[in-house]
């Protein structure tokens, strides 16, 4: 069993990233972390209110579920365990505990700019990534590799983000 990490920006895109770590690993089965960066908030306040399940909750919508429920039948066999955790460290020693508090061995990352990490509180791991895990896999893979999104699922995304925009 080997328990591998993939950045995710909670978009079903991320999930893409994940079918090709059972090309990558086709006989062993696997425990799979989705590690979502995110920056803890600056006020106390802010930080009184932090609730991992409930920023996940806001930043992945109905495709991404979908999406993760799909990966879950069509590999079965070769999954363990799927978690998304939130890193909220800023540096190669705080993301190193954390790898190894997940017994992480091995990361498979997309190339830069595959994943869209321009969301307020979030950044792109990729440089903790290949600093702190010996075993990385770097894939190239495009968006257009991703199956089109219906015209309901696109505007339930518009419709999250409105959600989003008018709960700030």
């Amino acid at each position: 069993m080997r328990t591998i990490m993939i950045p995710t920006d909670l978009s079903s895109g991320s999930l893409k990233i994940a079918e090709e770590s059972f090309k990558i690993f086709p006989d062993e089965i696997l425990n799979i972390v989705f590690v979502f960066p995110y920056r803890l908030p600056g006020s106390a306040t802010e930080l009184y209110w932090y609730s991992p399940s409930k920023i996940i909750n806001e930043y992945t919508d109905q495709d991404f579920h979908q999406m993760k429920d799909e990966l879950v039948r069509n590999h079965y066999p070769n999954i363990s365990t799927i978690s998304v955790e939130i890193f909220t460290g800023i540096n190669s020693r705080a993301f190193n505990n954390f790898r190894s508090h997940h017994q992480i061995e091995s990361a498979i990352v997309p190339q830069k700019g595959f994943l869209d990490f321009s969301k307020i509180d979030t950044y792109d791991p990729r440089k903790l990534i290949f600093k702190t895990i010996p075993n990385v896999h770097e894939i190239s893979i495009t968006k257009d590799s991703i199956a089109p999104q219906s015209i309901h699922q696109q505007n339930s995304g518009i419709l999250s983000l409105i959600k989003r925009v008018l709960r700030n």
